[in-house]
């Protein structure tokens, strides 16, 4: 059942990628239910303890809605539930640490993206970077090492 669980997830975390990167926009359509399912799965298959999934949703869920406040909606409502989901499929212990890798990638890639613009000023500045491709390669990285 565990493998049916990491299917799941990488189904939803592609289609949040795909539309992250053509829309800007990951919707609570996907999200959502998501964060249900793995809820009620975890629920019935009894593979952790269920406060770990319920810790997850709501921890990581407050920890990204801080971030958005403090970034001023740079970070967005999608990615909040993003990471919700995340919590709920994975758990708190995991979780976090795809929280913080997430943020890792998007600094390693933002960086020369920033030099660049400072070297040349009369290109086009790059505003905000979509989150999710960050969130699904930690997601995915922390599962190869957790399972």
């Amino acid at each position: 059942m565990q493998t049916a669980i990491i299917v799941i997830l990488v189904c939803l975390l592609i289609i949040c990628v795909v539309t992250d990167l053509r829309r800007r926009m990951i919707y609570d359509w996907v999200t959502l239910p998501g964060t249900l399912v793995f809820l009620v799965l975890h629920l019935i298959v009894k593979d952790i303890s269920m406060l770990e999934p319920f810790a997850g949703a709501a921890g990581l869920g407050l920890i990204a809605l801080l971030v958005a406040v403090i970034s001023k909606g740079q970070f967005g409502g999608g990615d909040i539930k993003l990471f919700m989901m995340i919590g709920a499929c994975l758990g708190w212990s995991i979780g976090i640490w795809v929280f913080m890798l997430a943020f890792l990638a998007a600094a390693f890639f933002a960086w020369p993206i920033l030099l660049l613009q400072k070297l040349s000023p009369k290109k086009r500045k790059v505003r905000e970077l979509p989150m999710a491709p960050f969130i699904a390669f930690s997601t995915i990285f922390m599962v190869s090492l957790a399972y």
